[in-house]
């Protein structure tokens, strides 16, 4: 990975991301009445509009109003600005929870949009929730007697990438000022649409998360690599290691036999290797939207840079593909590594965190 020729990650900006976490943790709650307790409670946020069902291409989500931007006083989120000509909003899509996300996930086709491609589910997903709350924002910006709205979309997962194509929708309205942000975001958007919403889509990826890096052309790339592996080698000597061990231990068990072993596991293959395996892989077709901030385990701590969305451009298999994309095993924990190795202080919390 060439991550040092890339723009590091401003530790400043962690504040706000994981502000950005806890309300996208917050559209996977099981009850209407949590949500608006907690965006009460710890946002200053007034819900407008929540649905807690979802069906393929209809995401569950939640809109809010910053009652701070109605009431002309200090925002307790961050990401607000205190632009008292502007509406504060945000809607916040709920990732994979149900098997009708699932649903939604596995309808990965490449469709036409835009003058490039898309993710085929998730493009209707995104396309149903701006058509949907187009006429609800219009009505908030006219009740408030503000000039426009700041809305700023958050989703994890399924969610990140629905939000994405939304705000995508709903950047081209005059009265609208959109920014996405997504954590885990699937392969989405061809690679020059992808760039074309840098301005005001940010990608985060937290280390080996699978899913930004999981396409048709990626899985089936994927599968070519593993046919075409040749582990015998490292069998062959994992056998030997073991022969070798067992001697040590117990130096009569194998005293006639250990050499004709060894001899036997060098001279034997252990596999084949199909010769109808191809060598060229598949060009991958989607990638991650906009601007995409790769936290990723160094070796020595957490590093992180700004990085293009090309950097996905195929699966990485080990043991931490499935928990980096979590919320809790894998977002939560790398944004708190990153922190306490920046301030030196293994019981370093977000603020948000300590009530």
């Amino acid at each position: 990975r060439q991550h040092r020729f890339f723009a590091g990650v401003d530790v400043n900006q962690m504040d706000r991301l994981n502000e950005q976490l806890q309300l996208a943790l917050l559209a996977y709650a099981d009850s209407m009445q949590e949500i608006q307790t907690t965006l009460q409670k710890d946002f200053d946020c007034e819900l407008a509009y929540c649905d807690m069902e979802s069906t393929p291409g209809r995401p569950s989500h939640f809109i809010a109003v910053n009652k701070n931007s109605i009431e002309k006083q200090e925002s307790a989120l961050s990401f607000f600005s205190s632009d008292a000509s502007t509406l504060e909003v945000i809607m916040v899509v709920r990732g994979t929870k149900t098997i009708t996300d699932i649903i939604t996930d596995l309808l990965m086709d490449e469709e036409e949009y835009k003058g490039g491609y898309c993710h085929n589910g998730i493009l209707e997903s995104g396309q149903y929730l701006a058509e949907k709350h187009t006429k609800l924002f219009r009505n908030l910006l006219r009740a408030s007697g503000k000039k426009k709205i700041k809305l700023t979309l958050i989703g994890h997962s399924l969610g990140a990438g629905a939000a994405t194509i939304a705000g995508m929708e709903l950047n081209e309205l005059p009265e609208m000022d959109v920014q996405v942000i997504g954590f885990g975001c699937p392969a989405l958007l061809s690679k020059e649409l992808s760039q074309q919403t840098e301005s005001f889509v940010t990608t985060v990826v937290a280390d080996n998360d699978c899913i930004p890096r999981m396409s048709s052309a990626t899985m089936l790339n994927a599968i070519l690599d593993i046919a075409g592996f040749d582990w015998t080698p490292y069998a062959k000597q994992d056998i030997k290691e073991a022969v070798n061990e067992v001697s040590s231990y117990f130096p009569t068990l194998l005293k006639d036999y250990k050499q004709t072993i060894l001899d036997t596991v060098s001279s034997q293959p252990l596999r084949d290797i199909p010769a109808n395996i191809p060598t060229k892989r598949v060009e991958p077709v989607l990638y991650p939207p906009g601007k995409c901030v790769h936290l990723y385990r160094d070796g020595f701590g957490i590093s992180g840079n700004v990085v293009p969305c090309t950097f996905f451009s195929e699966l990485d298999i080990n043991r931490r593909m499935l928990h980096d994309h979590t919320v809790d095993a894998g977002y939560q924990l790398i944004f708190l590594d990153l922190m306490r190795q920046h301030h030196e202080d293994h019981y370093f919390q977000f603020e948000k965190e300590k009530k």
